[in-house]
């Protein structure tokens, strides 16, 4: 089964929290507590030799291995290993914001999810202003996302045509491919992909289900076909003229308007316009005549195909990445006069501490002080007497 679309819930992994030790344990002085180790990232990866989603499609939660706790005496925590998930080239990556990225190159890497920071031990906390702390940080928590991939096949030759006008039987006579072939409109309800190896170079060619009127608009299969068509470089249009309902010329001029209505930008690629079943003494005068079923002119095809110098032509597609992929924000919410309630990744930084309680207050208390959040508060005109709350910590503010 063809799979081009999918849902994905990914998890990145937690940081390791680091620890709180002392080389001198009655004094508690010389702090020596190492850090936490990272979490794992979740990375997506396209690989060539895969063509759909179909290798990950009875698995749709991704997990991350969490960071290790640090040990007592300098001992850190170990790091996670990334999660690495594998794609076709063509995948497009969306999530609640929208586009996220276009992966058409080969081994192109997103890092979706960046894993947990690892929580840094009293050694590396140690400052001016506490020489010796007795606390730690916890790690960064993990990381939910949702998102959905969905694949355009990153292809050289494209063969569209109307049901039943012969695209699974030339593909198969041209290529590597096993295509399925029946005498029954609509045979092919999924892309078939084949290469073209007897020529100079090796050209990668799909056969698309057949379209119809309406296609563009989401008719029948309609747009999920069509969007195979973005990321490839020639266009054969395979017309059927035994089609008793349209002529070769009205063949043409609906795949025209079906594939350009989907995408104007698809103009500017060169279209082959080929008869089939030429088997039934059924020609046309002016284009290529042939039979995909008896092989006749199959080598005048393929020299056609040749003559376009595919290699040196370029896809419509272009790579993309959300620049604002990884933002370390926070949110604020005003739920009444008084009451500010303050939540994300700063806010997880600022009071994720362990340790002794009156070192954990001060430390949350100059971390605060010291972020843009008061700054934010005050445009937004928080009050004094005000009750802040970051995460699960709750103090009145006084500024």
């Amino acid at each position: 089964m063809f799979i081009d679309k999918i849902d994905l819930t990914l998890f990145s992994g937690s940081g390791g929290s680091g620890s709180i030790s002392f080389s001198s344990k009655s004094s508690k002085t010389s702090p020596n507590g190492a850090s936490g180790g990272k979490g794992g990232s979740i990375i997506i990866r396209t690989n060539r030799k895969l063509f759909d989603f179909s290798h990950i499609y009875s698995k749709s939660i991704f997990k991350a291995e969490n960071g290790g706790d640090a040990s007592k005496n300098l001992q850190s925590g170990k790091n996670a290993n990334d999660l690495i998930v594998e794609v076709p080239l063509g995948t497009s990556v969306i999530d609640s914001e929208g586009l996220v990225a276009k992966l058409i190159h080969e081994n192109q890497e997103l890092k979706i999810l960046q894993g947990g920071r690892g929580g840094l031990g009293n050694r590396e906390l140690k400052s001016s202003r506490n020489i010796n702390p007795g606390i730690a940080e916890q790690g960064q928590k993990r990381v939910k996302k949702e998102i959905k991939l969905e694949l355009s096949l990153i292809t050289d030759i494209a063969i569209l045509g109307l049901p039943n006008s012969g695209k699974s039987t030339l593909i198969k006579k041209i290529t590597n491919s096993n295509a399925k072939t029946d005498s029954y409109p609509f045979t092919t309800v999924s892309p078939n992909l084949g290469v073209i190896e007897n020529l100079e170079s090796k050209y990668i060619i799909c056969d698309l289900p057949g379209l119809i009127k309406g296609a563009a608009s989401g008719v029948g299969l309609g747009k999920s076909i069509l969007k195979h068509l973005i990321n490839t470089k020639v266009l054969i249009f395979l017309l059927d003229p035994s089609n008793i309902e349209l002529n070769t010329d009205q063949q043409i001029k609906l795949l025209q308007n079906e594939v350009y209505s989907y995408d104007k930008k698809l103009e500017k690629l060169p279209v082959l316009h080929i008869v089939n079943k030429a088997d039934l003494d059924v020609k046309e005068d002016g284009m290529l005549n042939i039979s995909a079923l008896e092989e006749t002119n199959i080598d005048i095809l393929l020299q056609k195909i040749e003559e376009l110098n595919i290699n040196n032509l370029e896809t419509l597609n272009r790579s993309f990445l959300r620049t604002e992929l990884h933002k370390n924000n926070f949110s604020i919410e005003n739920s009444s006069a008084d009451y500010w309630n303050v939540e994300g990744p700063e806010v997880d930084r600022i009071t994720g501490l362990l340790g002794n309680e009156s070192d954990v207050f001060n430390e949350i208390s100059y971390r605060f002080e010291n972020s843009v959040i008061p700054e934010e508060l005050k445009l937004l005109g928080v009050k004094k007497g005000s009750t802040i709350k970051l995460g699960s910590f709750e103090f009145i503010y006084e500024n």
